[in-house]
This record gives C-alpha cells, sequence and structure tokens, in this order.
C-alpha cells in the first residue's frame, strides 16, 4: 500500500493515501481559459514518482529531465510484504535508494554505508521488491530464474500502466515496447501458470533466430541465393566449371620460347600484311603498262589522203613529203617507248613474283607457328588458368558451407516445429494440471467484463496454448473507438489484482491514470471505479485513480456508493501554482 508520497520541493503538494479507493482530482480554476490543460498538473507525474521510488530507471521524456526538478529528490512511505517503510531516491544520484524500516523486515535487504546515509543498490531493492510483493527468489542463481524470467519492473507495470509507454494500447502488454514473449512469461507468472514453457518458447526463438543469422553470415558465396535449391543448383554449375578448368590446365602443354614464337608470328602477320600492299601496288603499275601497249596508235599517210580526197582537194607533194618524214619519225620514238615499257613491264613482273614469293613465306611461317602453338600455352597462361581455378574452387567451398548451413537451417526448422508442438502440448498439460489457476483467472477477468457490460454482448478472457507461446486474449464485442478498448485493459488489470492479491502479497494496490477513461462512457467509468473499490476493500488493499473534476462530476455512481467521499484532500487546478510541484516548469 501507498500511505504518502512527498518531494524536497518546498512547493510540492504531498499526497496521503488512504486504504480502499483514492480519486486524485484535478479542477479548473475560475481564471483558466479554454486554451488551459490539465495534462501537465501532475496526475501522471504522481504515477511517475511511483515508479521512480519502486526501482524504475529516468526515461528521456520523463519530468525529471526538467531543469527544475534536477535538483530534487522524492519520498513515499509504503507498506510492502505487511513491513512498513520510507524510501527516498535523488534525481541526480539515481542509483541509490535510501530506505528506512518502521520494523524489521521478514527479508533483509542489503545495505551499505557511505559514510552518512544507508543506501542500497537499485538491483538489490527491486531484488526485494519483488521478493516481499511477487514471491521472486532474493537470490536468482541456482534457481529456475537464474537465465532469466520474471522480474519485479517487468511484472510491477500491470498494476500501475503509463501513458507514456503506451501501456492502454494492449491488455496483455503494460508497455507497448515490450516483447510479446516478456508478456506472456510475465502474464504466465501472475496468473500462477508455468511460465518456464513460455520462456522455453523464446529461447527455440532466439536460437532459431541465432541460426539464420548465421546462414546469413554464410551467404557471402552469392547473397542473393535465398533457398536450400537454389544455392544447391549454384553449386552444381561452379562445381563443373571448376572441373571443366581443371582438366584444361591438366591437359596444358607449356611452349618453349612460347612469347617469343607469338612476337615472331605476330610480325610475320605484320610483314604479310606490308607485302600485300606493295604487291598490289606493283600490279597495278603492270596492268597500266599493259593498258598502254594497248592504246599506242600512229597516224599514216594513207589516212591524210583519204581526209583530203574528202573534201574534194588533191594533196600537194610537198605535204606528201612532209607527212612521210613525221611519219617515219613518230614511228621511231613509238618503237623507242615500247621497248622501254617492255622493260619496265619485265622489270616490275619480276618483282611482283619476288614479293609474292616473300609473302607466302611469312604467311608459311606464320601458319607453323600458329599450328605448333594451338595446343601449348605460355606461363602466362598456366599463372591464369592457376588463379581462375583457385577462384572457383573457393566459389565451390563457400557456395558448398552456404548449402550445409541452408540445409541444417531447414532441418533445425523442422526440428524447431517439433519442439514447439511438444511445447504447445507441455502447456496444454500444464492448464489441465492448473485447472484452479486459469478458473481464478479466467473468473476474475469475467467479473470486470459482466458487470461492465449487461447487454448479453460476447466478452471473454481466453488462455490459449499455440505454437508460438502462450496467448491471453482478452475481448469485448463492439466499436473498437468507443472505449471498449480501454475497458479491455481495465479488466486485465482488475483480474490480475484480484488473482495476485490472493495467492501472493501483490503490491496491494492498482493505480489507473485518468487517460484509461479517455472516450469511455460513463456508465462504464463510474461501474470500473466501483469494481475497483470494492475489490481493494476486499482485499484490503488500494484503488487509485486520477480524474479531471469535469468528468468525475458527469459519474453516476449506484446507490449508496459515496464516491465524493474517495476524493482525496489534495486538488489539483490548472493555475499557476495549483499543479503537483507548485510551479509550472518546461
Amino acid at each position: 500500500m501507498i500511505h504518502e508520497i512527498g518531494s524536497s520541493i518546498p512547493t510540492f503538494r504531498t499526497l496521503t493515501f488512504r486504504a480502499g479507493l483514492n480519486i486524485l482530482l484535478a479542477d479548473q480554476s475560475s481564471e483558466a481559459t479554454d486554451k488551459d490543460s490539465r495534462n501537465s498538473l501532475g496526475k501522471s507525474s504522481m504515477l511517475e514518482i511511483v515508479h521512480f521510488l519502486l526501482g524504475s530507471s529516468i526515461s528521456a521524456d520523463s519530468p525529471f529531465k526538467a531543469k527544475a526538478l534536477r535538483a530534487s529528490s522524492y519520498w513515499g512511505r509504503f507498506t510492502i510484504g505487511g513491513t512498513r517503510l520510507r524510501v527516498e531516491r535523488r534525481v541526480h544520484s539515481p542509483d541509490k535508494v535510501f530506505v528506512s524500516f518502521e520494523s524489521p523486515p521478514a527479508k533483509r535487504l542489503m545495505q551499505e554505508d557511505d559514510l552518512l546515509d544507508p543506501y542500497t543498490s537499485i538491483k538489490d531493492w527491486t531484488a526485494w521488491l519483488g521478493n516481499q510483493i511477487f514471491d521472486l527468489p532474493l537470490i536468482r542463481e541456482g534457481t529456475d530464474f537464474e537465465n532469466g524470467g520474471p522480474s519485479f519492473r517487468s511484472l510491477f507495470g500491470y498494476f500501475a500502466r503509463r501513458r507514456s509507454d503506451q501501456g492502454f494500447i494492449d491488455p496483455v502488454k503494460y508497455a507497448n515496447a515490450i516483447p510479446d514473449n516478456d508478456a506472456q512469461v510475465a502474464l504466465c507468472y501472475l496468473f500462477g501458470l508455468d511460465w518456464t514453457i513460455a520462456r522455453a518458447f523464446e529461447e527455440l526463438k532466439q536460437t532459431q533466430k541465432n541460426l539464420a543469422s548465421e546462414v546469413r553470415s554464410k551467404g557471402r558465396a552469392n547473397p542473393e541465393l535465398k533457398t536450400l535449391a537454389a544455392v544447391t543448383a549454384e553449386h552444381l554449375v561452379i562445381e563443373q566449371r571448376a572441373s571443366i578448368q581443371r582438366d584444361a590446365l591438366s591437359n596444358l602443354q607449356v611452349a618453349e620460347h612460347y612469347d617469343e614464337l607469338v612476337n615472331e608470328s605476330a610480325a610475320a602477320k605484320r610483314e604479310a600484311e606490308t607485302l600485300s600492299l606493295s604487291l598490289a601496288e606493283v600490279t597495278n603499275v603492270i596492268n597500266h603498262i599493259e593498258a598502254s601497249f594497248n592504246s599506242e596508235t600512229t597516224a599514216s599517210l594513207a589516212d591524210v589522203e583519204k581526209l583530203y580526197q574528202a573534201v574534194g582537194f588533191q594533196l600537194p607533194e610537198s605535204a606528201r613529203r612532209g607527212i612521210e618524214r613525221v611519219e617515219a619519225f613518230h614511228e621511231s620514238v613509238i618503237s623507242n617507248r615500247r621497248h622501254h615499257l617492255s622493260e619496265e613491264l619485265n622489270r616490275n613482273i619480276q618483282r611482283r613474283d619476288k614479293l609474292e614469293g616473300e609473302r607466302r613465306a611469312q604467311t608459311k611461317r606464320r601458319t607453323e607457328i600458329l599450328s605448333y602453338l594451338s595446343d601449348k600455352g605460355a606461363f602466362s597462361d598456366l599463372g591464369v588458368m592457376q588463379r581462375r581455378l583457385a577462384e572457383l574452387d573457393a566459389k565451390v567451398a563457400s557456395l558448398a558451407a552456404q548449402k550445409d548451413a541452408l540445409q541444417e537451417l531447414e532441418d533445425s526448422k523442422s526440428q524447431n516445429r517439433i519442439s514447439r508442438i511438444k511445447l504447445k502440448g507441455r502447456f496444454e498439460a500444464d492448464m489441465g494440471e492448473r485447472k484452479l489457476a486459469v478458473r481464478a483467472a479466467i473468473l476474475a477477468v469475467d467479473d470486470a467484463l459482466n458487470a461492465l457490460y449487461t447487454d448479453g454482448r460476447q466478452k471473454f478472457l481466453r488462455i490459449e496454448s499455440t505454437e508460438t507461446g502462450p496467448k491471453f486474449i482478452i475481448w469485448i464485442a463492439g466499436d473498437r473507438s468507443g472505449g471498449i478498448a480501454n475497458m479491455e485493459v481495465f479488466s486485465m488489470d482488475y483480474g490480475l489484482y484480484k488473482v495476485v492479491s490472493g495467492k501472493m502479497n501483490g503490491p496491494r494496490f492498482l493505480v489507473h491514470d485518468s487517460h484509461l477513461f479517455d472516450g469511455v462512457d460513463p456508465r462504464q467509468t463510474s461501474t470500473a471505479i466501483e469494481l475497483g473499490s470494492n475489490l481493494a476493500d476486499k482485499v484490503g488493499g488500494q484503488y487509485i485513480v486520477t480524474l479531471n473534476s469535469d468528468k468525475f462530476d458527469k459519474l453516476a455512481f449506484s446507490q449508496g456508493f459515496d464516491a465524493l467521499s474517495k476524493v482525496m484532500p489534495v486538488r489539483l487546478e490548472d493555475s499557476e501554482t495549483g499543479g503537483l510541484f507548485g510551479f509550472r516548469f518546461e
């Protein structure tokens, strides 16, 4: 139970709690406008202080991060496990918890001395809280809790949900960020089922996750290949390429002076090409000379006489003698020219024949070299082939490792499913053996569901055994935007409070922030508050609720239920000094 909460801040409005229902109201001052908000008055901060005193860390969005609160400290008076105590924590030194007992506790809290104040560590403080409130072992070594399991902080959140944790979204999880398996373990423990089965599901999941990570690390041969079939096919293809390369390497003959012969072959090719160009030039010259022989003609005296006769004149004797002299001279020139062309033709024919012979010789030598080297290689070729084979062999080995890892993953998936089926059977058997615990959980939640909704709609808590772990399903039929989801959260918390208070000490208090009732019909809100109040009275504990006064004024409680008497003496208001801390801060 919580008796009192205070602070070193002089203006802090100390909160005093009684047994049963405690309603912390936030009023709107007469000077406030419609733009003023009561969301920063301290209703949620009260919840943050409770968590802080009971071992939570200071989160990034905690109000204790504010500059104005950095030097502040907070204290609370509690009764825990039948022992009344005072606990204090300081924002600037959050790793120390100062605890003093009014009477010796049943289990000793480890404390140290820092010359001035007795204090304990967060670890020892939460271990003691877990032992006193939830029957967790004070020392975990040598128990089922040694390798993980429920802790005080992983269980306490269900009894004081925070909006900053998005705690009103899912009834199964008091904080949206916690893993599903952590919630399964916590609920199994709180409802009295075998929580180690839920942990075993998580261990299987982690084993599979680690193996999948190992497979990814071995998949560097070809990261694009994701399946065993794809890797197997690629492995066969690369293995065949390596075999072909190995055969080619074993059949390779390294020729002596290979590089010199290759160079000689290239030189022969270049020389043959040069000779072919020269041969073409000579052939063109020969063709030109032969054409000159065929086109060489002379004009005769008879041709001139025919020309004169055609026009009706007689060729004069003097002209005849002149033409005869020109004809004789021209014949002499043509004879000399033909003699010269004949010599030039013979010389070019001889040069052509020589060039042709040289070209054939170069072509023949190149053919001989290429024929000799056709089945042989150089030392440089040998090195290239060896490197290529080494690369292929390395890829074959990498693909083989990837294939083996994928095969192991496939085998593991099959084995994992078998193990999950066995765990599913174990949990079903456990629920059969713990029928009373299952019955108590279902009926405790059903108490709230039936009181909240009397219209015959479908509503239930189901605890199911599945291949992914225990499932806790709470459901109220209807429009999810009408506050029904919030009432599912309330019903889960109510059921846990009732069950835990009946079979272990429990915290003996349940705190609900006003945000739980956002969008909830006033009839369900008033019913929920009455339910919490009646349960708190029954178990000798507390139900603590924060509300805005205008919301509270609209609630219609049952006849004889005096909710106004449950309102706490401190009432928060949206004035400069009316908040929990007594001043406004950023």
